[in-house]
Protein backbone atom coordinates (compact mmCIF):
# COMPACT_ATOMS: atom_id res chain seq x y z
CA UNK A 1 0.00 0.00 0.00
CA UNK A 2 1.23 3.47 -0.87
CA UNK A 3 2.31 5.12 2.41
CA UNK A 4 0.98 8.56 1.48
CA UNK A 5 -2.43 7.12 0.61
CA UNK A 6 -2.44 5.10 3.83
CA UNK A 7 -1.56 8.20 5.85
CA UNK A 8 -4.30 10.22 4.14
CA UNK A 9 -6.82 7.48 4.78
CA UNK A 10 -5.74 7.23 8.43
CA UNK A 11 -6.09 11.00 8.84
CA UNK A 12 -9.60 10.91 7.35
CA UNK A 13 -10.61 8.11 9.72
CA UNK A 14 -9.24 9.99 12.72
CA UNK A 15 -11.17 13.13 11.75
CA UNK A 16 -14.40 11.16 11.32
CA UNK A 17 -13.86 9.34 14.61
CA UNK A 18 -13.23 12.61 16.46
CA UNK A 19 -16.41 14.07 14.95
CA UNK A 20 -18.41 11.02 16.04
CA UNK A 21 -17.01 11.07 19.57
CA UNK A 22 -17.64 14.81 19.83
CA UNK A 23 -21.23 14.44 18.68
CA UNK A 24 -21.89 11.57 21.08
CA UNK A 25 -20.34 13.43 24.00
CA UNK A 26 -22.10 16.71 23.20
CA UNK A 27 -25.52 15.09 22.98
CA UNK A 28 -25.18 13.62 26.47
CA UNK A 29 -23.20 16.45 28.03
CA UNK A 30 -26.21 18.60 28.84
CA UNK A 31 -27.68 15.91 31.01
CA UNK A 32 -26.83 15.82 34.66
CA UNK A 33 -27.78 12.24 35.40
CA UNK A 34 -28.89 12.50 39.01
CA UNK A 35 -30.76 15.76 38.51
CA UNK A 36 -32.45 14.35 35.40
CA UNK A 37 -33.50 11.19 37.27
CA UNK A 38 -34.90 13.26 40.13
CA UNK A 39 -36.87 15.45 37.73
CA UNK A 40 -38.39 12.42 36.02
CA UNK A 41 -39.23 10.86 39.39
CA UNK A 42 -40.83 14.07 40.69
CA UNK A 43 -42.87 14.56 37.53
CA UNK A 44 -43.97 10.92 37.64
CA UNK A 45 -45.05 11.31 41.26
CA UNK A 46 -47.00 14.47 40.38
CA UNK A 47 -48.76 12.70 37.52
CA UNK A 48 -49.60 9.75 39.74
CA UNK A 49 -50.96 12.04 42.47
CA UNK A 50 -53.16 13.91 39.98
CA UNK A 51 -54.46 10.64 38.55
CA UNK A 52 -55.26 9.30 42.04
CA UNK A 53 -57.28 12.44 42.73
CA UNK A 54 -59.01 12.09 39.34
CA UNK A 55 -57.63 15.45 38.26
CA UNK A 56 -56.79 15.79 34.56
CA UNK A 57 -53.04 15.66 33.97
CA UNK A 58 -51.83 18.66 31.97
CA UNK A 59 -50.63 17.60 28.52
CA UNK A 60 -47.50 19.71 28.94
CA UNK A 61 -46.54 17.74 32.05
CA UNK A 62 -46.89 14.44 30.18
CA UNK A 63 -44.88 15.81 27.26
CA UNK A 64 -42.15 17.06 29.60
CA UNK A 65 -41.86 13.66 31.28
CA UNK A 66 -41.70 11.89 27.91
CA UNK A 67 -39.07 14.32 26.60
CA UNK A 68 -36.89 13.92 29.68
CA UNK A 69 -37.15 10.14 29.52
CA UNK A 70 -36.27 10.17 25.81
CA UNK A 71 -33.25 12.41 26.44
CA UNK A 72 -32.11 10.09 29.21
CA UNK A 73 -32.43 7.00 26.99
CA UNK A 74 -30.56 8.73 24.18
CA UNK A 75 -27.76 9.78 26.52
CA UNK A 76 -27.50 6.22 27.85
CA UNK A 77 -27.28 4.87 24.29
CA UNK A 78 -24.56 7.39 23.49
CA UNK A 79 -22.61 6.29 26.57
CA UNK A 80 -22.86 2.67 25.40
CA UNK A 81 -21.53 3.69 21.98
CA UNK A 82 -18.67 5.63 23.55
CA UNK A 83 -17.78 2.62 25.68
CA UNK A 84 -17.85 0.42 22.57
CA UNK A 85 -15.52 2.82 20.74
CA UNK A 86 -13.18 2.94 23.73
CA UNK A 87 -12.99 -0.86 23.86
CA UNK A 88 -12.42 -1.15 20.12
CA UNK A 89 -9.72 1.51 20.14
CA UNK A 90 -8.02 -0.26 23.02
CA UNK A 91 -7.99 -3.46 21.00
CA UNK A 92 -6.61 -1.61 17.98
CA UNK A 93 -3.84 -0.13 20.13
CA UNK A 94 -2.99 -3.63 21.34
CA UNK A 95 -2.83 -4.81 17.73
CA UNK A 96 -0.53 -1.92 16.84
CA UNK A 97 1.66 -2.73 19.80
CA UNK A 98 0.35 -0.33 22.38
CA UNK A 99 0.49 3.44 22.51
CA UNK A 100 3.32 5.03 20.56
CA UNK A 101 6.18 6.27 22.69
CA UNK A 102 6.43 10.01 22.84
CA UNK A 103 8.64 11.28 20.05
CA UNK A 104 9.41 7.86 18.63
CA UNK A 105 7.63 8.25 15.30
CA UNK A 106 7.27 12.00 14.84
CA UNK A 107 8.48 13.11 11.49
CA UNK A 108 8.78 9.61 10.07
CA UNK A 109 5.57 9.67 8.02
Amino acid sequence: MDISKAKGRAEELVVKLRELVGALRDSGASLEWEAQKEQIKAIGNSIQLLEQKHVPVPEDLLKLKNRLEREMRDAEKNQVLLFFLKEQLSQILDEIGGPARSGSVHGMV
